[in-house]
């Protein structure tokens, strides 16, 4: 009797912490409806409305005619010209749109976690399940996505990734035409995830390691069939994707060198729940703020994992922990190689297992409560923080960007326009394509030099601290 007391307890504590904790991940990314355009959004913006004007198919957004750098058309062009055509370019609506894909895209993560539970036959399948979803839609990691509306086919990746991997689970506990049905369904969403972001090349991998994870070792001809068919759809991608894609720059090429440790180093800081903004800080020499913002995302969130794994060590078998490395690593697999860049979203479906692992230790752990307490402290303040630097915080850019656009639409600055910038990465936030759409000037016409001509009719001299000055040589006030 006191037993089953007692169970009772620990289930109506476990469901307390997780609304809980589910209301703390809402309120945390609610304020990201109010995030400017900026940076790529201004990009996307521009290129799906010129398409849209010329009345282009929807299907030319897969066969591009000018080539990016990103073969996306799912979830970049394809996407944008739906938010231009249906939203009107609103950045409230959009960023609606794209918290909406976050909370689906953990949505597949709880599919993903409830499928593996079931597998595996743990207890309180539902429970793991919401609980897996809930942390993982709180991470910082996220950051980005959210507050980024360009940022979006992160949360398509991690949907359609999702949704393969847990067809491919089910398919193996599964008869008949239902089988035949999921196995079929796995090339194409595996297809879709492809056409959102490149690391969905490398599903297959996971798939095998997922099979390992849950035991399902048997192997029919339905799967083989389905392993074949996934290869050969990634095949074709590659090919499709090398001839639609101009060369990269050389923060995205792949390199074996230092940067493998560096990159190493960066994606533990990102499972560790440290912004990126604050790695960067710690690398461009504010370190003081830099480390202290670093202790207090990692900390949390590492004691979190440690209370929740050392507790429940061994509710998992010794294959179950090396699958969860196995899966992280190679999800994370191309990133490790790029020759510069690195931000926490990559590590988006490198996080899943590991988070689906973490409820399933965490869901009978009597401090379940306080494990979810440090997540959350975790979570906002890798979010808070960035959202309260103005500079390098990349949300205090976006605002910094909008009050320069603001302010330039009301003095009706003519063309061309010469920008006067030596902080590339500040004059981002706004961009050409920011000034060309917010301004109503052509792209061309905006030209980025290091000081103003002294012929210059119109120049906007932006300094290092952001403070701005628009010349406007020749014209009268």
């Amino acid at each position: 009797m006191t037993t089953a007391k007692s169970t009772n307890n620990q289930r109506s504590t476990a469901r307390i912490g997780m609304v809980l904790l589910g209301a703390s991940v809402l309120l945390m990314w609610l304020a990201a409806l109010r995030t400017p355009f900026w940076g790529d959004d201004y990009l996307y913006i521009y290129i799906a409305h010129a398409t849209n004007a010329t009345s282009a198919p929807w299907w030319s957004d897969f066969v591009p005619s000018s080539f990016p750098r990103f073969w996306r058309p799912l979830s970049q062009e394809g996407y944008w010209r739906l938010i231009d055509a249906l939203l009107h370019d609103n950045a409230f609506a959009t960023h609606v749109v794209s918290l909406g894909l976050h909370l689906l895209a953990s949505a597949g993560v709880a599919l993903l976690a409830l499928v593996i539970t079931r597998a595996c036959k743990w207890p309180a399948p539902k429970s793991t399940a919401a609980l897996a979803g809930t942390v993982y839609a709180g991470l910082g990691m996220h950051l980005l996505p959210v507050h980024w509306a360009a940022a979006a086919n992160n949360s398509f990746l991690t949907l359609f990734t999702t949704l393969s991997l847990a067809a491919w689970i089910v398919a193996a506990e599964t008869k008949g035409l239902r089988r035949v049905l999921l196995l079929v369904s796995i090339p194409l969403t595996l297809t879709l995830a492809l056409l959102s972001k490149e690391s969905a090349a490398l599903t297959v991998v996971l798939m095998v390691i997922l099979r390992v994870f849950t035991g399902q070792l048997r192997v029919g001809k339905g799967e083989v069939a389905t392993i074949l068919a996934c290869t050969a759809v990634t095949a074709i991608w590659l090919v499709l994707r090398a001839h639609f894609t101009i060369h990269v720059d050389s923060a995205y090429e792949l390199a074996l060198g230092t940067n493998v440790i560096r990159n190493a180093v960066a994606f533990v800081a990102w499972l560790s729940g440290v912004p990126r903004e604050a790695v960067r800080m710690a690398a461009t020499g504010d370190r003081l703020r830099a480390l202290a913002w670093i202790a207090i995302t990692a900390l949390p969130m590492l004691a979190a994992s440690a209370m929740a794994f050392w507790q429940g060590r061994s509710l998992l078998r010794p294959r179950q922990w090396l699958s969860i490395a196995f899966f992280a690593g190679a999800a994370y697999g191309p990133y490790f190689l790029l020759s510069w860049n690195s931000y926490a979203y990559y590590a988006a479906i490198a996080a899943i297992l590991p988070a689906i692992a973490l409820a399933r230790c965490a869901i009978g752990n009597p401090r379940l409560p306080v494990i979810l307490a440090l997540v959350a402290c975790s979570s906002w303040a890798a979010v808070e923080g960035t959202r309260q630097l103005d500079h390098p915080g990349l949300i205090g850019r976006a605002r910094w960007a909008e009050r320069i656009l603001g302010d330039l639409e009301q003095q009706r600055v003519g063309s061309p326009l010469w920008v006067a910038v030596h902080d590339s990465h500040r004059f981002y936030a706004l961009g050409q394509y920011g000034l060309a759409w917010r301004l109503k000037l052509p792209v061309d016409s905006i030209r980025v030099v290091g000081s103003c001509p002294a012929a210059a009719r119109w120049c906007l001299k932006i300094d290092d601290d952001g403070s701005w000055d628009l010349r406007k040589a020749g014209i009268a006030d």
